[in-house]
């Protein structure tokens, strides 16, 4: 039987399946590396990317147990200007793309600079919009365009989000920094949206998440 997959999240557990934690760079002042993990300079801390926090990044990423680069990406309502934002996105994207790693996103009203900058990266590795809780037309939208989505567990409770037109093999879950739901209460929630049958739900988002890791 396939685990449960925890894309993205805040907290750590102990519970079955596979977990990728992320640490905030430059924010967290201690780094969770026993496991499967995250790590990226997130848009809010975009002015503490100096040539040194670029170096110690870049060395964390080639650690054994790093899955992926982020939380990264662009943020209007919060952090310094978008164009400092965009060369701290685009330099990580980079280093995505030398180590041969998922880009796990985050964005708040900025898709379109978004979907513009990951243009000429989407063919070439994962790039995963975390947390997504928007509508289910910017859903359909980026996943046409090649990203994945990983969705928030607060998208279950919006009226009128059409779940059909998030291809499975583009989906991924996830808890991020919620505290009460478990990931299997999100894959519960999810399989009754998506009309299927939670285990068949595993395994579709485990062959997600091991092509990812085949990039």
């Amino acid at each position: 039987m396939n685990p449960y997959v925890n894309i993205h999240t805040h907290h750590l557990s102990t519970g079955s399946g596979v977990f990728v934690f992320n640490n905030r760079f430059a924010f967290d002042r201690e780094l969770y590396t026993i496991s499967l993990f995250s790590i990226g300079i997130h848009p809010w801390d975009a002015e503490l990317a100096s040539i040194n926090v670029f170096n110690e990044l870049e060395r964390l990423i080639t650690h054994a147990n790093c899955f992926a680069i982020g939380e990264c990406g662009l943020d209007k309502q919060k952090g310094p200007g978008l164009e400092i934002q965009k060369r701290v996105f685009e330099q990580q994207l980079e280093l995505a793309l030398k180590y041969h790693k998922p880009v796990i996103i985050h964005c708040v009203k900025a898709f379109d600079e978004l979907i513009e900058i990951c243009s000429s990266y989407i063919h070439k590795i994962p790039l995963i919009i975390h947390g997504f809780n928007k509508s289910s037309q910017l859903a359909k939208q980026l996943t046409e365009k090649g990203f994945y989505v990983s969705l928030n567990p607060t998208v279950f409770k919006k009226a009128g989000f059409n779940f059909n037109v998030i291809p499975l093999a583009k989906l991924f879950l996830e808890t991020d920094t919620c505290k009460t739901d478990l990931i299997s209460d999100v894959y519960l929630k999810a399989s009754l949206k998506f009309n299927i049958e939670t285990d068949e739900l595993k395994k579709k988002i485990y062959n997600n998440f091991e092509a990812l890791s085949l990039i």
